[in-house]
């Protein structure tokens, strides 16, 4: 999900035409945060199982950042990222400006969801890891 993230998205919109990338990363995006809803849920649900009998600091800290994960992923995959979708279309199709600076400040939003998710990821491998160790 970082690759994608980090490496996937601005390359194609280095290599290909803005209207094309966006075409492409709005193809892949979906596919992406239904990844995401399924590993999500998997690793809080499997955390919550194996460390319910000795649960810890460290464990109810994880907990809470595995939820919060599974949160903005299912709001940016759900709700911002389609509410998006539409906007830039609306924008393609009227060439309102409107619309596309509309789509920026959803974009955005969407865009720091995916980063904090993406850091509440490498805090909770941390925090598996002090648990494991204590």
């Amino acid at each position: 999900m970082f690759f994608f993230t980090a490496v996937g998205a601005p390359a194609a919109f280095k290599i290909l035409k803005k209207e094309e990338a966006g075409k492409y990363t709005g193809s892949v995006f979906p596919k992406y945060f239904g990844l995401g809803y399924i590993l999500g849920q998997a690793v809080l649900v499997s955390f919550y199982l194996l460390t319910r009998d000795a649960l810890n600091v460290f464990s109810w800290l994880n907990l809470a950042f595995l939820l919060l994960m599974n949160i903005f992923n299912f709001i940016n995959g759900l709700i911002i990222t389609p509410k998006a979708g539409l906007l830039k279309v609306s924008f393609y199709q009227t060439g309102d400006k409107s619309y596309y600076d509309r789509f920026l400040k959803l974009h955005g939003v969407s865009m720091a969801l995916n980063g904090l998710t993406l850091i509440l990821g490498l805090f909770s491998v941390g925090l598996t890891s002090l648990y494991l160790t204590f």
